[in-house]
């Protein structure tokens, strides 16, 4: 077969691009026309095609003025250009021809990256990207790189986006290039930006560690760990922060080895600036590796000769670096006591210097180290006792709070959480009005950091912690460990009794918490709606302070804060999620408290609807490995039983999430209190048809189930058998549907007439009812009289002395012996 004359590829080429040209792709017909023209260009029909796509282009004004810009660089153009972005949303295939377009823009301007990060908001331009990527990395990088942070962010969007690649091959290939070329990025000298490229390396490894294997070397933590210099700006550092952490995650015996080399090598060199980047590192690593950071801080003959080390080189930067780094040794005991040994003269005396910032790190470093240090009893030393009182470190840190700006709280902050954990300082800060007013104020302003509110939070949960509780067996096994350990159990400290947590919560409440606590959670990270949880749960332990709890919303902070978690870790493909495993548990537990104590018609509303509340009570009600699961589902089920007397959906609600779990396994349950709580809630719930065909289907699960309510009227416990007797009344009630199944039961009958004996008037007077309710059906009747259901109650009337017992009698006595 013969091969196609040029004439006739020229021709193919143009109706290829024509049927480009009709789909919209005109990126695609300009590249076949271009070819075409390459060939013929004199031909008609290819230079119609070039009319047609003039012709098509010009329908966008986006595209129009887009072209424009790249002529002229003018910023008048590029603001039209963003304007007509923001107008409305663009067609799939006119962002991708406006990233080609302005891919021909290669100047660094602050419009072209918005522009550029608006574009890569659009399917159109993320698939233009992706194939650049693919086909060029390098190039297409390092053209983004200049534009500014919005190009960058779409740049990592598209990286981790999978549906943008056409397979795992590429999608992982793309990682390695760009991971690569970020820390190349970061290894020029004097690179604009560099927490651009550092970005780039944190979000991969925090996404994507797996991708990476065989990149991460030597030369990569030393990338990593030199941005961690506290001379660097902050953003930089937090995103170094950020990857060093995934470093660790990724391979931790790697990551420490590398660490201690990294710090080893630059602290032996000795020079300021070496000593400034191994003790910054060093600072960063101690949160993140605990153990590995220690065990380089008690390196023989470091932490000795610190302090002279330090003072020999007269430099601000490394006195700042320096105790920064003991502040984060604080963490470990033997760190401490190596500190207390070594430093703690020079701590006082900065401590006492005129620099503020300095005085406050070590006084807070002070604080960290209490008044005294107790030597461990592995490694006993001479401890040095403290120069400055505890008692006036704390009163600086309050005062600083008080009277000073917000941004230069956080070491006084911090030192009060310190100090909050002690007693006596717990008592003094809440016994503080003008404190505990200016730190509310202080986190409920949008624009204070989050490190600040989170230290507030953490002073609040102290503040408002009760001791906890602990079963049985868990203060055998504390007298235990005591014994082994050849102590005596220490008595817990006088002022962390019930009575004095219970004043500290009523002075937190007054202050105004709830309210900053719901201005906080808005935007919250994980730790703080932790956090936020545990100080409302602290809380609500005072009963007499729920009702201004719930006037101020805490219900619907709860409800939020619990459904938040939840569709997280439902979300979560990895099983974990950001909260601690007892965060989700704290704030059902705070809710439950919450609506046991108040009329629930006076919280719920169309906006915020009861069955809002029930997923979040249901979820305390499943046994769990905590010791004090039974008080957590005792406190639900008495929350579901104040809401269960609203009205028939909310019933209805909660027999279809719950009723199982009720049934089936509380109401067997040999804790006394969770068998009544769920008896009185099945009591509150039979006024539901739902509810009752549990109890009379027919089925054998429904006989079960009746079998156990008629069980509960033969407890020792009065108010169980008091709620029994109620349910059974009501079930009872609707005639034959349910008087059936009920004589079914071998001694059902017999079980009522154990209620008309009982010394309790209100119990005699449910079973009366229950034995009128079946008399009113006929095979009923015969069984109660054949049972001597007659003379009970006959005899019930007699003794009682209750008129309500009398009237009721006569009233089942006439149906009885008719």
């Amino acid at each position: 077969m013969s091969s196609i004359s040029e004439e006739e590829r020229a021709l193919q080429l143009a109706q290829a691009a024509s049927e480009s040209l009709a789909s919209g792709d005109l990126t695609a017909a300009a590249r076949k026309l271009r070819e075409a023209t390459s060939i013929a260009p004199e031909n008609a029909q290819i230079k119609e095609a070039w009319e047609q796509l003039r012709q098509e282009e010009d329908k966008s004004e986006f595209l129009t003025i887009c072209k424009a810009w790249v002529q002229t660089k003018d910023e008048a153009d590029g603001e039209r250009a963003l304007a007509a972005l923001k107008k409305g949303p663009l067609k799939t295939k006119e962002a991708e021809q406006a990233m080609q377009i302005l891919n021909d823009f290669k100047d660094e301007d602050d419009t072209l990256d918005h522009v550029t990060g608006e574009l890569l908001k659009n399917a159109g331009a993320q698939t233009w990207l992706a194939q650049a990527v693919r086909e060029r990395p390098t190039r297409t990088y390092y053209e983004l790189f200049p534009r500014g942070d919005d190009s960058i962010d779409g740049l990592l969007k598209v990286l981790l986006t999978r549906s943008l690649w056409p397979d795992d091959a590429s999608f992982r290939e793309s990682h390695r290039d760009v991971f690569q070329l970020c820390l190349a990025m970061l290894m020029e000298e004097a690179l604009d930006h560099p927490e651009r490229a550092m970005r780039g390396v944190a979000q991969l490894l925090a996404h994507h560690a797996n991708h990476l294997e065989n990149i991460i070397d030597a030369d990569s933590f030393d990338v990593i760990l030199s941005s961690l210099d506290i001379r660097l700006p902050k953003i930089l550092r937090d995103q170094a922060t950020l990857a060093s952490i995934k470093l660790f995650e990724l391979s931790p015996d790697v990551a420490k080895e590398l660490i201690s080399k990294f710090v080893t090598q630059r602290a032996e060199k000795g020079d300021s600036d070496n000593l400034v980047v191994a003790f910054s590192a060093a600072t960063a690593i101690f949160p993140i590796a605990v153990e590995a950071a220690a065990a380089l801080f008690l390196t023989e003959g470091f932490v000795s000769t610190l302090v002279p080390v330090v003072e020999k080189k007269k430099s601000l930067t490394l006195i700042q670096v320096t105790l920064e780094l003991i502040s984060a040794a604080c963490v470990d005991k033997k760190c401490r006591e190596a500190i207390n040994r070594h430093c703690r003269d020079w701590l006082d005396m900065v401590a006492d210097s005129p620099d503020r910032g300095r005085a406050n790190l070590a006084a807070l470093i002070l604080v960290k180290l209490g008044d005294e240090e107790p030597p461990s009893s592995e490694n006993p030393q001479v401890v040095t006792p403290a120069k400055i009182d505890q008692s006036d470190l704390i009163a600086g840190f309050k005062s600083m709070v008080i009277d000073t700006e917000p941004g230069s709280k956080q070491d006084s902050i911090e030192g009060l959480a310190y100090a909050s954990l002690q007693a006596r300082f717990r008592e003094d800060l809440s016994n503080d009005p003008r404190f505990l007013k200016r730190l509310i104020e202080i986190m409920s302003d949008p624009s204070t950091p989050g490190n600040i509110i989170f230290g507030g939070l953490t002073i609040l949960a102290n503040l408002t912690a009760f001791l906890p509780i602990q079963s049985d067996e868990e203060k055998r096994m504390a007298q235990l460990k005591a014994y082994a350990n050849v102590q005596k159990p220490a008595a817990p400290d006088d002022l962390l009794d019930n009575d004095h947590a219970t004043a500290r919560c009523s002075r937190v409440l007054q202050a105004g918490a709830v309210p900053m606590l719901a201005q906080v959670c808005k935007k919250g990270t994980s730790n703080m709606l932790s956090q936020s949880s545990q100080i409302l749960l602290n809380l609500t332990n005072d009963k007499k302070g729920r009702g201004l709890m719930t006037q101020q919303g805490a219900v619907k902070l709860l409800i939020v804060i619990w459904e938040h978690m939840a569709s997280t870790s439902a979300a979560s493909k990895t099983g974990t999620t950001p909260f601690p495993s007892n965060a989700q548990p704290a704030t059902a537990q705070a809710l439950s408290r919450l609506l046991i104590s108040v009329d629930p018609r006076l919280i719920f509303n169309s906006a915020l609807p009861i069955s809002s509340a029930i997923r979040p009570l249901q979820s305390q009600l499943s046994r769990t490995d905590s010791s004090i699961w039974q008080l957590h589902a005792f406190e639900a089920l008495l929350a579901l039983t104040n809401l269960a007397s609203t009205d028939a959906q909310t019933q209805h609600h909660i027999i279809r999430t719950a009723f199982d779990t009720i049934v089936d396994d509380l109401l067997l349950s040999p804790n006394t209190l969770l068998r009544r709580a769920a008896t009185e809630l099945v009591c509150n719930l039979m006024g539901s048809p739902y509810c009752v065909e549990k109890f009379a289907d027919g089925s054998p699960r429904a006989k079960h189930r009746l079998h156990l309510l008629l069980a509960m009227t033969d407890v020792d416990d009065t108010a169980t058998r008091s709620a029994a007797g109620g349910a059974l009344a009501t079930l009872l009630s609707c005639g034959e549907i349910t008087v059936t199944p009920f004589l079914a039961q071998e001694k059902g009958v017999e079980f009522l007439i154990g209620l008309c004996n009982d010394a309790e008037d209100e119990l005699q007077h449910r079973g009366v009812v229950c034995l009128q309710s079946v008399g009113e059906v006929p095979a009923g009747l015969e069984a109660v009289r054949r049972k001597g259901g007659v003379e009970a109650v006959a005899a019930a009337m007699e003794e009682s002395k209750s008129p309500v017992v009398k009237q009721a009698c006569r009233e089942a006595l006439a149906v009885l012996k008719q």
